[in-house]
């Protein structure tokens, strides 16, 4: 139950972040919110999964962890989107997206690209190494209590 609040809570928080930003997926169509739950249950299962694998830890430095992990980076990220939306100047930034050849100051559907397809894509890998890294800590903690 605590890890259903807690992934719940960082939910809200991202959704408050893309509301305060300004951000927009563009006409909230059938097919677009089809589109969005595709996209986003994977990210919220493995969000749901890293939750439970902190928590299970019983340790409150693996919650914090998690916690920070599942916000800091995600945020950043929004934030750079959210500068790409408006600006034609390319700084330095989370994301380079020239790597994949996107113009986004000249495409309008940019914001449905980068909140439907990208954030959550960004957003499951941020997720798979955050899981990979409390496995580790947790097997080489629990090898060094053993020896």
């Amino acid at each position: 139950m605590k890890a259903l609040l807690q992934v719940t809570i960082v939910v809200f928080l991202h959704l408050i972040i893309i509301y305060l930003l300004g951000m927009k997926t563009g006409k909230l169509e059938v097919e677009v919110v089809k589109q969005m739950f595709i996209m986003y249950a994977a990210p919220i299962i493995l969000l749901n999964v890293s939750c439970k694998i902190a928590l299970k830890t019983e340790k409150l430095r693996y919650n914090i962890s998690w916690l920070v992990i599942s916000i800091v980076p995600s945020t950043r990220i929004l934030f750079y989107l959210k500068e790409l939306q408006g600006k034609e100047s390319r700084g330095s930034g989370v994301v380079d997206l020239s790597f994949f050849d996107m113009k986004p100051d000249f495409d309008p559907a940019f914001d449905h690209i980068s909140l439907i397809y990208l954030f959550p894509m960004i957003y499951f890998c941020i997720q798979l190494v955050l899981i990979f890294l409390l496995l580790i800590m947790i097997v080489t903690k629990e090898k060094s209590i053993a020896d």
